[in-house]
């Protein structure tokens, strides 16, 4: 499945990764770490590799691909064929080899996007072993040959989540834009070792809990907040595998045309979180 990861597009020696997470489930995390690496490939021509920690609800492949690829049917049930368990694998016997990881990848954009699939059926055993060290060489050789990693944590606090939080160079938390939700995490907000960057996911501006609210009250500042609008078409495609699309469609569009302020906030967030990994969009 490798095609041309062998040099990054920046020329930089920083080997970055991004990590997406949310306290709660259902707060957009998978469909916006697809969207800001979408733009980041059709806007800036950056290599991005997409991963998950885990298997989780609102799997990767289901934002970016309509069938998975490297999948098969096997009595009624889909497997992958190789991807991250097979990655796991190979580094809890000591055979993980950057080229492993290079052939595990598959192209959601040829030269400019990827992502490594996982089983939907995992051997937890399997996960307890390797996950410490497999997965931290697996994010490692996959930084090697990329422009950014974007890493999915998915929601809550795991053993996982805590290891590839802790190491990441920014930290995306998503929120949802209600009062329960944005008490939740911020009356026990995390510390990470990263920069935080905060995405309010359906975002409304008619809403009370805008920027200005939680600026003010949460003490958050301008650059480290950024919105994704409430769209039911972008959302709509998004659940049709179709995230790339959708942007590499509007993502040239002018203020005539209906999905501009989607994009524009959607680029600008994205530009923010390259700004705190170092990368100026």
């Amino acid at each position: 499945m490798w095609c041309g990861l062998q040099e990054t597009s920046t020329g930089k020696e920083e080997l970055l990764n991004i990590a997406f997470w949310s306290e709660d489930r259902g707060c957009g995390t998978t469909s916006s770490m697809a969207a800001v690496a979408s733009v980041c490939s059709n806007a800036w021509n950056l290599k991005t590799i997409l991963m998950q920690s885990r298997h989780q609800d609102g799997d990767l492949w289901e934002k970016i691909e309509t069938a998975p690829l490297g999948m098969v049917s096997e009595d009624g049930m889909s497997r992958a064929l190789d991807g991250l368990d097979y990655l796991l694998w190979q580094a809890k016997n000591k055979k993980l080899t950057e080229a492993a990881v290079l052939d595990s990848m598959i192209p959601v954009v040829k030269e400019r996007m990827y992502y490594l699939p996982q089983s939907r059926y995992r051997k937890p055993r399997v996960y307890a072993r390797s996950l410490k060290q497999g997965m931290w060489q697996i994010i490692r050789y996959a930084q090697r040959i990329s422009d950014v990693v974007f890493i999915d944590c998915g929601s809550g606090r795991n053993e996982l989540a805590e290891i590839i939080l802790a190491k990441a160079d920014v930290v995306v938390i998503c929120l949802r834009q209600g009062r329960g939700s944005l008490e939740r995490y911020f009356g026990k907000r995390h510390a990470f070792s990263g920069k935080v960057i905060y995405i309010v996911n359906q975002y409304q501006q008619e809403s009370m809990y805008n920027q200005a609210y939680l600026r003010r009250v949460y003490r958050i500042g301008d650059d480290e907040l950024g919105v994704i609008p409430h769209n039911s078409i972008f959302r709509h495609a998004s659940d049709r595998g179709r995230t790339e699309r959708f942007v590499r469609r509007h993502i040239r569009g002018t203020s005539l045309e209906n999905q501009y302020y989607f994009m524009q906030e959607l680029m600008q967030t994205t530009r923010l979180i390259l700004k705190n990994a170092g990368i100026e969009g």
